[in-house]
C-alpha cells in the first residue's frame, strides 16, 4: 500500500478512462514476464520462458517464474523512475484484480474440497491469529508502545496485513503514523517472506499441500500469500497449482475472521485505553460486520456453481474451466505487477524502532511455529 502524493489532474475524465493507462502498464509488465501464448498475439515466450531455456539454476533450482518477475519489475520501476502520474490511478486498482482472480479461483474447488481443507484450516488459522494478536499486544505493552499503535500492528500481524490495519485503525482511534508504521512493518517483513518462503519450501522439499498451508498461515498479507504460493508452484492450465489451492483456502479462512478480530481488539482497547476519550472509541465497533470481505462471498458462489456443473465437467476439465484458469492467471499477474509498483523502499524505512522490533519477533515466531505445526499435521 502506498501513500501516493501525485494525483491525476484530469478530473473531468470519467474514472474508468483515467485508470486505463495504469492498467495498460500493469498488463504490459505481466505480458513481458508471462508471454503471449494464451492471448492469440504474436508468440513471445516471456522472460519466464527465456530464463527456463537459458539458465537451469535460475529456472529449475531457484524456480524463478513470472510471479516473482512481475513483482521485481514493478519494484524496480517504483523505486527508480517512480510511477508516472498518468498511471497512478490505474495502479491503485491492483487489489481489485487480485480479488477477481480469487473469485475465479473458486472454479478449482468443489464444496467437499473446501469443507475438508476448511476443517483443518479453521483450527490452525484461528490458533495463530489470536496467539499472534495476544503476543503483539503483550510485547507492545512491555515495551511501552502506545495502545492504539500496538492494536493496529497486532491486527496486521495476526489477520491479513494491510486490510486488517485499515479496518482496526478507526476503531482504536489510530493516528496516521500508527497506520504508516504498521503498514511499513507488514510490507518489510512480508517482502522478505514473499521471496524466502518459496526458496525455503523447495530447500525443505515441502509438498505443495504443506507449502500452501504454511504460506496461508505464516505470511501476513493476502497478496503476499498469493505471490509465494504461485512462486512455489505456478501450475498450468492442465494441472493447477496445488499450493495456491491450499494456500488460498487458509488465507480466506483468516480473512473471514477479520470482523471478529476488529471487534475483539476494539473491546480490548476499550478496557486498556488510558483516557475517557479513548475508552469511548469502541462505539465504532458496532459496524464490525461491515468489514466482511465481499469477494469471499464471490469465491464461495463460484465454488458452488462449479460443484453443480455450471461450467462443465471438472475431470477432465471442460474448456470453460480451462478458460477460467487462464483468466485468473492473468488477473493475478496484473494484480501482482501492481503490488510490485506499490512497494516503496522509502515507505518501508518508516518501520523503525518498536514496530519493527515487535513485528519482526512476532512474524518470525508465527512463520516458524506454523511451519512446525504444518509438518506435524499435514503429510
Amino acid at each position: 500500500m502506498a501513500d501516493y502524493t501525485e494525483k491525476s489532474t484530469t478530473g473531468f475524465y470519467p474514472k474508468a478512462l483515467r485508470v486505463i493507462p495504469g492498467l495498460l502498464l500493469m498488463f504490459l509488465i505481466a505480458a513481458l514476464c508471462m508471454g503471449t501464448k494464451d492471448l492469440g498475439l504474436p508468440r513471445w515466450i516471456g522472460l519466464e520462458g527465456i530464463i527456463k531455456e537459458t539458465s537451469h539454476y535460475l529456472g529449475n533450482v531457484l524456480k524463478i517464474n513470472y510471479v516473482l518477475l512481475v513483482i521485481l519489475i514493478g519494484m524496480v520501476i517504483r523505486n527508480t523512475i517512480g510511477i508516472p502520474s498518468w498511471a497512478v490511478e490505474g495502479v491503485q486498482t491492483s487489489r481489485l484484480f487480485i480479488k477477481i482472480g480469487v473469485i475465479l479461483l473458486g472454479t478449482l474447488y468443489s464444496l467437499a474440497e473446501v469443507a475438508t481443507l476448511g476443517a483443518t484450516s479453521v483450527l490452525l488459522v484461528l490458533s495463530f491469529v489470536f496467539c499472534t494478536i495476544v503476543f503483539v499486544m503483550w510485547l507492545g505493552k512491555r515495551l511501552n508502545m502506545p495502545t492504539s499503535s500496538t492494536a493496529c500492528l497486532a491486527a496486521g500481524m495476526g489477520v491479513c496485513g494491510i486490510s486488517a490495519i485499515v479496518a482496526v485503525a478507526p476503531v482504536v482511534r489510530g493516528k496516521g503514523e500508527d497506520v504508516a508504521y504498521s503498514i511499513a512493518t507488514i510490507l518489510t517483513f512480508g517482502l522478505v517472506c514473499m521471496f524466502t518462503f518459496p526458496f525455503l519450501g523447495h530447500l525443505m522439499v515441502l509438498s505443495s499441500e504443506q507449502f500452501g498451508a504454511w504460506a496461508g498461515t505464516g505470511i501476513l498479507n493476502s497478496g503476499q500469500v498469493l505471490a509465494a504460493a504461485l512462486a512455489f508452484d505456478p501450475g498450468t492450465t492442465e494441472t493447477p497449482s496445488v499450493s495456491l489451492k491450499v494456500g488460498e483456502v487458509y488465507n480466506l479462512t483468516r480473512v473471514i475472521f477479520l470482523p471478529l478480530v476488529v471487534l475483539v481488539i476494539a473491546l480490548y482497547y476499550s478496557k486498556t485505553a488510558g483516557t475517557l476519550e479513548e475508552r469511548g472509541a469502541n462505539v465504532q465497533a458496532g459496524s464490525f460486520l461491515s468489514r466482511f470481505p465481499l469477494f469471499v462471498v464471490g469465491f464461495i458462489v463460484t465454488v458452488i456453481l462449479t460443484t453443480f456443473g455450471a461450467f462443465g465437467s471438472t475431470e477432465p476439465a471442460s474448456e470453460e474451466l480451462k478458460m477460467f484458469r487462464v483468466l485468473y492467471s492473468w488477473f493475478f499477474a496484473i494484480g501482482l505487477a501492481g503490488l510490485g509498483l506499490q512497494i516503496s523502499f522509502t515507505e518501508m524505512k518508516k518501520a523503525g524502532g518498536q514496530p519493527l522490533i515487535i513485528g519482526t519477533v512476532a512474524g518470525l515466531l508465527k512463520a516458524v511455529g506454523s511451519l512446525i505445526v504444518v509438518l506435524l499435521v499435514i503429510d
